[in-house]
Parts: C-alpha cells; sequence; structure tokens
C-alpha cells in the first residue's frame, strides 16, 4: 500500500523541448518557459528538413542579438539556421527572449511551408492527392491559430485511411460497405484489424479525441493537442510505408525464388 502511494505520488518528469521541435513543430506566439526547452537551443546543430532541396540536414544555429541597451528591443534575436549540406539554403527567425520564457514572432520559410514540403515528399506515395491536400491543410490552420479547423482535416485523413483499407481489402472481407459505412469507428477498425497498420489500430482512440476537439472544445485546447496527434497520424502513414516496403521485397524474393526453381528444374 504504502509503495502504491509513493508511485501516486511521484511527479511525472516532462522532457524538454528539443531543438528540433522548436525550430520544426512549434507555432508562432507559443510562451515557452525556459526551464521547458533544451538549455542550447539557440547553439550548436539542429537536424531538420531542408524544404528548399528536398533533403534531411543538419543545421547550423547562428544567433545574432537584434537590440541594444538603449533601444525597445533588448529582448529581441534573429537565428539564421544555415544547412551544412548546402550553404544557401538558410531558415530565418525571430525571438523574444526574456530570463523566463521564449517566444517566435516570425520566421522565413513559414511553419506551413517547411512542413508542407515534407509531408509532401513522405506521403505521396501512401496520400492520394486529396488526402495529401488536406494533411497540408491541417498543418497550416493549426500553424494560423486553428485548432478546430485543424481537427476537422486530421479526422478526414483518419476515416479515409480507414475506408482506403476495406476497398483494397473487400474482397476477402465477409462485410459489403453498404453495412460497413454506418458502423463505429471502433467497429470499423475491429472489422479492418489484421490489414491496418497496428499503429492506428494501437492509437484508435486518436479518432475519439479528434471528434471530442471538434464537438466539444475551444480554438485554445485543439492546438494544445494538435502537434502529438498529427504524430500519431504520421507514425500510421509511416508504418504502412514500411507495410508496403515490405510487399514489394516479398513479392520479388518470391519471384527470384521462382526464377531459380525454374533454372534448376531444367538442369
Amino acid at each position: 500500500m504504502e509503495n502504491e502511494e509513493i508511485i501516486e505520488n511521484t511527479p511525472v518528469v516532462k522532457e524538454p523541448m528539443t531543438k528540433h521541435q522548436f525550430y520544426f513543430d512549434t507555432p508562432l506566439y507559443e510562451v515557452i518557459a525556459l526551464s521547458e526547452i533544451e538549455d542550447d537551443f539557440m547553439s550548436g546543430d539542429v537536424d531538420g528538413y531542408n524544404s528548399a532541396s528536398g533533403f534531411d540536414t543538419t543545421y547550423n544555429i547562428e544567433l545574432s542579438h537584434i537590440g541594444n541597451s538603449d533601444s525597445d528591443y533588448t529582448s529581441f534575436y534573429r537565428v539564421l539556421l544555415t544547412c551544412k549540406r548546402k550553404n544557401n539554403d538558410k531558415l530565418r527567425f525571430f525571438l523574444i527572449k526574456t530570463k523566463d520564457v521564449v517566444v517566435k514572432v516570425g520566421q522565413y520559410p513559414s511553419l506551413a511551408d517547411i512542413q508542407f514540403a515534407e509531408i509532401g515528399k513522405k506521403y505521396d506515395a501512401v496520400l492520394d492527392p486529396g488526402p495529401l491536400s488536406e494533411f497540408k491543410k491541417a498543418i497550416e490552420l493549426a500553424a494560423h491559430g486553428t485548432g478546430v479547423g485543424s481537427f476537422v482535416y486530421l479526422r478526414r485523413i483518419f476515416e479515409g485511411l480507414i475506408f482506403q483499407t476495406f476497398d483494397e481489402n473487400k474482397s476477402s472481407l465477409t462485410i459489403e460497405k453498404k453495412d460497413f459505412a454506418p458502423m463505429w469507428m471502433k467497429d470499423k477498425i475491429n472489422v479492418l484489424k489484421d490489414h491496418l497498420p497496428s499503429q492506428l489500430v494501437e492509437m484508435k482512440s486518436v479518432y475519439d479525441i479528434l471528434s471530442k476537439g471538434i464537438h466539444q472544445l475551444g480554438e485554445d485546447e485543439c492546438l494544445a493537442y494538435f502537434e502529438p496527434l498529427k504524430l500519431s497520424i504520421e507514425l500510421i502513414l509511416d508504418q504502412k510505408i514500411e507495410m508496403e516496403l515490405k510487399r514489394k521485397r516479398d513479392e520479388k524474393v518470391k519471384e527470384e525464388l521462382k526464377n531459380i526453381h525454374t533454372k534448376l528444374g531444367k538442369k
């Protein structure tokens, strides 16, 4: 009993925000306590996607203090990220940093532009143009402070993955689409669980959270939950990519073994 009380009263240690999360995931005007971010987030290197040239890279972080002791901008800084693979590719950020907090107040290219390019490169093989556009729209809305609207598009992507999986496997299923369509989402997932990425099956609560956000939560709450929900969708899509690569490898190996068997049979 005493051990249980100790466990219950043990504070949860929150991992500090990483440099990557700050520069590549955090929208403008989000106030971040310095105690909740890596100490060296304004120096050194950071890994990220180069949206200008289309590859993953490492950026050098260069800090400049904009204001001086006689100006109104003593807390303003410019951060320049320079791609180590292509020096002409740079990301620019403007920050307000006090002794307690830091806020991104400007950046170029925009957060949406950076994430659009990365998403297009990664997921065009598993998302049709329509859902891919919806994913980008969700990011754009969240970047501009529209939380509920961003949830609408994330939920449509989740629903689209379910119906895409049904259509791809309907010949092996024992249910017609007219009966499948009106089912509760948890029941749809149960019907398709052998054909869906395990990440989706394990994170089926994502749909309930998105639905609750659309119907019951405010803009600020949806914005606070947007990033982990977006990442959950990305994990599902990443696994779909892995599943497709495995399928193609399996087909290639089977075809090669068939050819070897045919050749050996002729000897």
